[in-house]
């Protein structure tokens, strides 16, 4: 039987245990709503409409690179009840982590040169 969190049943971990995710690489994000509920927007046409609150998850989502160095954003699309994107982390080897590692050494792991 699966352990519970606040009475619900959660999908285990699927971080590696001894992977640095502040290291540099290409990050698979996917965020969804609360009950997924469908705050972005609907799907008309094929199409995803946004709502209001959905062109802020996009604006808010553009602006990751402005609040964190040496990240960018690669492709990305904002769904109805959920978001999903690739973020990536491309620091020069000489920077440290906030977690103190220095990346002098490290692999890459999928991050690719952008030209910044």
């Amino acid at each position: 039987m699966k352990p519970k969190f606040k009475d619900k049943y959660r999908v285990e971990s699927i971080r590696l245990p001894n992977r640095d995710y502040a290291a540099n690489g290409s990050y698979f994000v996917t965020i969804c709503t609360r009950d997924r509920t469908c705050f972005f927007g609907d799907v008309i046409d094929g199409k995803v409409d946004l709502s209001e609150i959905g062109q802020i998850a996009q604006l808010y989502w553009a602006e990751i690179p402005s609040h964190f160095d040496h990240t960018y954003i690669d492709a990305y699309a904002i769904m109805p009840n959920h978001v999903h994107g690739i973020v990536v982390i491309d620091r020069p080897h000489n920077v440290e982590t906030r977690h103190g590692a220095s990346d002098h050494g490290a692999s890459d792991h999928g991050a690719s040169d952008h030209g910044a």
